[in-house]
């Protein structure tokens, strides 16, 4: 038995089944990142000193390596001599209680290192994105850096809900 292309009566019915198909396959394809963890193995790691909001250090191939989070930025601390920022300090205070002695994945993106040096990567707390947290309790803002912007839409999506919600450094920080 072949196939045969509806003419006539209900061609509706192939749009139909061509709407389904396509939009099931785009879901399966596209679907936006959840912020949990990936399905590629990432280097899990000890964190060794939380620095601010959105870098830590951590022991990764045996040498002590300072990480910088893809895609976000926390307002800068005070704590070792520069300017602080609005909600910098909250930033960093959240970040230390998330991570100090603890480990975790790093996964990183297209480039592993910025031009400072330091290690670029997307940091999993167990299946969480930390990374995406952070921005989504408004303490990071979206930080799309090329060529590392696999996550900005996410980001993107989760500041805007942050904002709305008067969140974090939405709320205590005058624009």
């Amino acid at each position: 038995m072949g196939w045969r292309i509806a003419t006539g009566r209900r061609p509706w019915i192939i749009a139909l089944i061509l709407a389904a198909v396509v939009t099931g396959a785009s879901a399966c394809s596209s679907r936006a990142p959840t912020g949990r963890a990936p399905l590629v193995d990432g280097a899990s790691v000890p964190v060794t000193k939380v620095t601010d909001g959105d870098t830590i250090h951590v022991t990764y191939e045996g040498s002590d390596e300072r990480v910088r989070f893809i895609g976000i930025n926390t307002p800068e601390v005070d704590w070792y001599g520069g300017a602080a920022q609005c909600y910098g300090s909250q930033a960093g205070l959240y970040t230390r209680s998330r991570l100090d002695g603890r480990s975790v994945t790093l996964v990183f993106d297209v480039a592993k290192r910025d031009r400072y040096g330091r290690l670029l990567a997307y940091v999993y707390v167990g299946t969480e994105l930390l990374n995406l947290t952070l921005v989504r309790l408004g303490y990071a803002t979206p930080d799309p850096v090329p060529p590392d912007t696999r996550m900005a839409p996410t980001f993107k999506v989760a500041e805007g809900a942050a904002h709305d919600a008067g969140r974090g450094l939405w709320a205590a920080c005058p624009t």
